[in-house]
């Protein structure tokens, strides 16, 4: 899910078209029409409002999109290019597979910002032409459109960017992106440059925790034992160990993040919910819903709770979820977008599974 983007494989720069406020007054059918403007500035405006309505789920800004992609692809301003090239991963693969040609010719766009989202949309095209021409950017000349590469191939496992990720563990910009990569990616052949990173004495302890992750991923237990250690001592750095012991999947963590969860002015504790949601840990539920249901909570931890029930996703669960999703305030926000983003997903896998 989406709830945790700052640590989940980011793009490159330039990968993802900004976001913009829209007027709440306009409607789907007005923003469209604000795609074929003369004015290049509305056009961008709009194009980057549809994306966002489409990824939310409007089914009628899809569609609108889905039906200009062809002009948008080919559009004089390098924005709109972008968030075109964007839409294409909304398609279903049979819809995608149609714009491949146009989406493979923006690779060598004039814009970076088009040509970096145009790898990661590549990458995820039905068929082995595409996944060979993401694999011959790992040669070009220029390092972001390499780096992006080796991301979108590790984010399909396709390994063939590996030397391309290892490599980046050397430059402070790159490394975290660079060991999320490779713990999405789980090739064994990068243990030794993870696990001389992690023993560098002078490497920063939120590099550490990530590194240890990844070395986890790995099937390295000294990864996991770092990241409980994190967790338990409360450091600074205990909120990232916690993310990553739900995205990990670690069982064996469950106890201290009990642990974090109960202390008052813990900065893991809305990790930790997280987390345990995340792995269905045993009564998780039930202190997920009473910290949710109750008024006398801080509203910061009730969001916590409510971002640990989206992760869990039981039924009831959910139905708790839209049951404050009818309600104003900050919560009942968060909540219609966590329940937006549960259909998204959804969508999304239902598109993967048709592309088989």
């Amino acid at each position: 899910m989406g709830l945790l983007s700052w640590l989940k494989k980011k793009p490159a720069s330039g990968a993802e078209p900004e976001r913009v406020a829209e007027t709440p007054a306009e409607t789907t059918a007005e923003v469209a029409e604000a795609l074929d403007s003369p004015n290049g500035a509305i056009r961008v405006d709009a194009a980057r409002a549809m994306l966002d309505r489409a990824r939310a789920g409007d089914a009628e800004a899809r569609q609108a999109f889905a039906s200009r992609l062809d002009d948008l692809l080919g559009d004089a301003e390098p924005a709109v290019r972008a968030a075109a090239v964007y839409a294409v991963r909304l398609l279903t693969p049979s819809e995608a597979e149609k714009h491949q040609s146009a989406v493979l010719a923006l690779l060598a766009d004039p814009a970076a910002q088009v040509r970096t989202t145009a790898v990661a949309t590549a990458a995820g095209l039905p068929g082995e032409t595409a996944r060979a021409q993401v694999r011959a950017v790992l040669a070009s000349n220029e390092e972001p459109m390499r780096f992006m590469a080796a991301c979108a191939l590790s984010d399909r496992g396709d390994s063939a960017g590996l030397p391309e990720l290892v490599a980046a563990l050397r430059e402070d910009h790159r490394r975290q992106e660079a060991l999320t990569a490779i713990t999405s990616l789980g090739d064994p052949a990068a243990l030794p440059d993870v696990l001389a990173l992690f023993e560098e004495e002078s490497l920063g302890e939120f590099d550490r925790t990530q590194a240890a992750a990844a070395l986890r991923r790995l099937g390295d237990s000294r990864g996991s034992d770092h990241i409980c250690a994190r967790i338990a001592e409360g450091s600074d750095d205990a909120p990232i160990a916690a993310e990553w012991a739900g995205r990990l999947g670690m069982a064996e963590a469950i106890a201290v993040l009990e642990e974090a969860a109960e202390r008052e002015g813990d900065l893991a504790r809305g990790a930790a919910l997280r987390a345990l949601g995340r792995l269905q840990a045993p009564g998780a539920e039930d202190r997920l819903l009473a910290l949710l249901r109750s008024a006398e909570e801080a509203e910061d931890l009730r969001m916590d709770a409510a971002e640990g029930l989206a992760e869990l996703g039981s039924p009831q669960a959910l139905e708790a979820l839209a049951t404050l999703a009818r309600e104003e305030g900050e919560l009942g926000s968060l909540c219609r977008e966590l329940l937006a983003e549960i259909a998204a997903n959804e969508r999304s896998q239902e598109r993967k599974d048709a592309g088989g």
